[in-house]
């Protein structure tokens, strides 16, 4: 090994003044869907029929935060049981108007009300009519299962017909959602540099690399592949007598869920190779969101992604008594809640060393 002289020179320091969290694919947004949904009717006691069914096609439109107007049409049948004997043949064009919670985001439960026009046709015979319904309804809609949002839907709707001086049915339905002109937001890490001139003593050494940029020269660093951002003792490992925190930028999951994305899982075998390299180091992984949606819903998914993390790092051969994982939902905020900035910058999993 071999050391230059010490230098004084000017030369241009990149200094990092903002840098927001790795990639997050967390929000599909639209504004119209479609329902297509299968019914099972209770009729009325005043019908000679035992059950009927329907087919019932809803399109969505989003007016507010959370209501939407639902056009909808049905046609469906009352059947007597009787093989080959059909009492009622029943058609419906109408509109809804419904509340859905959570701004319609993940799991969303929704009440509706609404009115329309009925066709009632009596088979074999001339008592046919053409009236109003109204109706009443609860039901709920899945998270999304696919990339491009397929959802299931179920609901229970009250429905009066003004047929025959008045009926009441209720009909059980279900069926799946289709957002119409979903987009879904990707949010790609940005990083802004400005340089600036400034004068620095630098020591060359020839001959010696550092290859985790950790300070600590590979001859002499005992503990390879070290996080950045940690500090480190004189032999290049982690100390563990303060508490010391990075944020695993990158680490993003699936839209609404705990499943890892493929870049989330490139970034981690680094972080398994880090701790590998400190046999000793123990850490707290540390899930964290964003405000939207329900209090106790954020706080169920940030522990899932949490345990998504711990549970991948053990996979790759990190010992599991050393990874605790926890999650705090909106509670710690890095930045305000009110932007899309902030809110990017809060959905977050943090390494968070375990002092002893």
């Amino acid at each position: 090994m071999s050391r230059a002289p010490t230098l004084s020179t000017p030369i241009p320091i990149l200094l990092l003044v903002l840098a927001s969290t790795g990639i997050q694919a967390e929000t599909l947004e639209y504004r119209n869907d479609l329902s297509i949904m299968g019914s099972y009717i209770i009729p009325d006691d005043d019908r000679t029929d035992e059950y009927g069914t329907a087919f019932r096609v809803s399109y969505g439109k989003q007016l507010g935060e959370y209501w939407w107007l639902e056009p909808t049409v049905s046609a469906g049948v009352f059947e007597t049981g009787r093989t080959g004997l059909t009492d009622y043949y029943q058609q419906a064009a109408g509109i809804d108007m419904s509340y859905r919670l959570f701004r319609n985001k993940g799991f969303t439960p929704f009440a509706l009300a609404g009115i329309g026009v009925s066709r009632n046709d009596v088979a074999n015979h001339d008592d046919s009519e053409i009236g109003g319904y109204g109706n009443l309804g609860v039901g709920f809609l899945t998270s999304p299962t696919t990339d491009f949002g397929l959802r299931f839907r179920a609901e229970v709707r009250y429905l009066y017909d003004s047929f025959d001086d008045g009926l009441s049915d209720v009909h059980l339905s279900a069926g799946i959602t289709l957002p119409l002109g979903a987009t879904q937001r990707h949010v790609v890490e940005k990083i802004q540099y400005i340089e600036k001139p400034v004068v620095v003593e630098k020591e060359k050494l020839v001959g010696m690399a550092d290859s985790d940029a950790d300070g600590v020269v590979d001859g002499v660093d005992q503990c390879p592949n070290t996080l950045k951002g940690l500090q480190v003792n004189s032999v290049g490992c982690v100390a563990t007598d303060q508490e010391q925190s990075v944020v695993l930028l990158g680490v993003s999951f699936e839209f609404n869920s705990a499943r890892l994305t493929a870049n989330a899982k490139d970034i981690l075998v680094k972080t398994a190779d880090a701790l590998k390299g400190q046999p000793d180091l123990r850490v707290e992984l540390a899930g964290h969101t964003d405000s939207v949606g329900a209090e106790s819903y954020n706080l169920k998914l940030s522990q899932e992604r949490a345990d998504s993390v711990r549970n991948y790092l053990i996979d790759l051969g990190v010992a599991p008594e050393r990874l605790e994982a926890e999650g705090y939902g909106e509670a710690k905020p890095i930045r305000s809640n009110g932007t899309d900035e902030g809110r990017e910058r809060n959905r977050r999993v943090e390494f968070n060393v375990i002092s002893e």
